[in-house]
């Protein structure tokens, strides 16, 4: 029988999730990673009890990765969670590792979104956030901890977050090609909006390909797709990314595309870098910095609200690594943030008529399955 399994909620493992040890503590080993790749070719980085896509304390130059963090472990006592293991971007840094080192590679995930939800719906709209557990969040009152004061260790839901999606790229929308797209890691999670978005890797792409009505038929024929590989051995130079992004069609316009890169270096360390490749309104990445500034914020707290005046409703970037080097395994994955919008808690807050907690305003975002060039 054909089976896959999809773990969550690795930001609260306590380091387990993406270790590099077995549970027994055992060394990991090429039959290990073998088996789990077959098993879990995908991994959740967005749902209700916040993102496990990227710690800032891993990631300490993405001032994005301080989003809907959650860091309790699940348990009677208030524990922090050990970063460590627990983070995607931090497990394909140390899969990179384990393949200088001993040549096996057991996180070479795709990504995908869920809500988690345990009421019978999928709470993942922000102005329309109905909470995980009745019990403990099933209103606005006790969300917010004003009509009911529960004990500290229940205490939770004003930190979960109103996540995530499931983006799969599929020939069809049949239970047999959606398998298989998952299978083959061809996915992107959302943080809840319907952000779509196309993220292809190659060497032979050309600028003008972005505005090809074929677009899509050419990249798949002469590249990979989300979750593919590429070999330096066919290089023709640094890789070429092509990445198309579009808002929910509902929702908040979008600030800007990012390509995160890690690699590992002669000497078997890993690190990462994160290139904005576009940007709404024309700004352009600092050369020194590869970040473009500050989209501005037309979030108005107190009436739980914000404009489209700013963003854009569809980005594009055709990216090539400045800094490649074919000797080196590498990963490349796109990030997709929309401009600032109220989150559910200042929704809530405004309903019941209270001021609202910080953080008042998120960026929301899609996240891409990695694109892996091996050397």
């Amino acid at each position: 029988m054909e089976v896959l399994a999809i773990p969550h909620n690795g930001n609260v493992s306590n380091g387990r999730m993406y270790d590099r040890v077995t549970q027994s503590g055992a060394p990991l080993s090429a039959e290990y990673a073998e088996t789990r790749m077959r098993n879990e070719p995908i991994s959740e980085v967005f749902q209700v009890k916040g993102q496990s896509e990227a710690h800032p304390r891993l990631s300490t130059e993405d001032e994005f990765a301080d989003f809907e963090l959650f860091e309790q472990v699940l348990s009677a006592q208030a524990i922090e969670s050990e970063p460590r293991g627990s983070y995607a971007r931090d497990a394909l840094r140390t899969g990179l590792e384990l393949t200088a080192r001993d040549g096996f590679n057991p996180y070479r995930f795709g990504v995908i979104g869920s809500s988690d939800s345990h009421n019978a719906s999928s709470s993942v709209e922000e102005d329309n956030y109905h909470g995980k557990l009745p019990l403990l969040d099933g209103t606005v009152g006790i969300r917010l901890g004003v009509s009911l004061l529960l004990p500290e260790s229940q205490q939770r839901g004003l930190r979960w977050g109103a996540a995530g999606l499931a983006g799969v790229w599929a020939e069809e929308n049949t239970r047999r090609a959606l398998f298989d797209a998952m299978r083959r890691k061809e996915t992107y999670a959302t943080s809840g909006p319907r952000i779509t978005v196309r993220f292809f890797g190659g060497w032979g792409y050309e600028p003008a390909i972005l505005d090809d009505a074929d677009f899509v038929e050419r990249a798949y024929d002469t590249g990979a797709p989300m979750g593919g590989d590429l070999s330096a051995g066919d290089a023709l130079g640094p890789p070429r990314f092509l990445v198309i992004a579009a808002k929910d069609p509902l929702g908040a316009h979008l600030d800007r595309i990012q390509i995160v890169k890690g690699w590992v270096d002669a000497a078997g360390a890993s690190h990462e870098r994160i290139f904005d490749v576009a940007a709404s309104g024309g700004r352009l990445p600092d050369p020194v910095t590869h970040r473009a500034r500050a989209v501005g914020s037309t979030v108005d707290v107190e009436r739980a609200s914000y404009e489209n005046g700013i963003g854009a409703p569809e980005l594009r970037a055709f990216w090539s690594d400045p800094e490649f080097d074919p000797k080196l395994e590498a990963f490349y994955y796109a990030r997709v943030l929309e401009i600032p919008t109220p989150r559910w808690s200042t929704y809530d807050a405004r309903a019941m008529g209270v001021p609202a907690p910080e953080p008042a305003a998120i960026q929301e975002r899609a996240v891409t399955s990695a694109i892996w060039v091996s050397p």
